[in-house]
C-alpha cells in the first residue's frame, strides 16, 4: 500500500469515527459544509443553523517540521470561525481542515511515514 493511500484511509477513518461518534449520540444526520476565506462568503453570512459539522479550510502541512500552519492571512477569520458560527448555532461542530485543493500531497505520505513526524503533526494540531 503506497504513503498516499495510507494516509487517504488515516483521514477516512477519522472522520467516519467523527461521524460514528455523532450517530452514538442520538443525532439522525450529519448536515456538514465547508467554508474558506476566498469562498466569497463572509463567515457573518453563514446560515450555521443548517448544518450540524463545519468545516474551516484550509490549514497547511509544514513539509520540513510537520506541523499544521495557518497563512497569515488566514489566521483572523480562522480563530474567529467557531466563535462565529456557535452564535446562531451553539451545537454547531466546528473542525479545521488540513491540506486540500494544491496541498502537497506528497508531504503528508512522508509525515505519516515516520512516528516522529506523526507525532509532531498531531501536537501542533493539538496545539492550534
Amino acid at each position: 500500500m503506497s504513503m498516499a493511500s495510507i494516509t487517504k484511509f488515516i483521514l477516512l477513518s477519522l472522520t467516519l469515527c467523527v461521524l460514528h461518534l455523532n450517530f452514538c449520540h442520538g443525532q439522525n444526520a450529519v448536515k456538514a459544509g465547508y467554508w474558506f476565506p476566498d469562498s466569497g462568503i463572509a463567515l457573518s453570512d453563514i446560515d450555521s443553523t443548517l448544518f450540524t459539522h463545519l468545516f474551516c479550510a484550509f490549514a497547511d502541512l509544514d513539509s520540513q517540521s510537520n506541523k499544521v500552519t495557518i497563512s497569515s492571512s488566514n489566521a483572523g477569520p480562522f480563530s474567529q470561525f467557531t466563535k462565529t458560527v456557535q452564535l446562531k448555532n451553539p451545537s454547531v461542530k466546528t473542525l479545521l481542515s488540513i491540506g486540500g485543493g494544491s496541498s502537497n500531497r506528497t508531504a503528508f505520505a512522508s509525515m505519516a511515514s515516520q512516528p516522529t513526524s506523526r507525532k509532531s503533526f498531531i501536537n501542533s494540531s493539538i496545539n492550534l
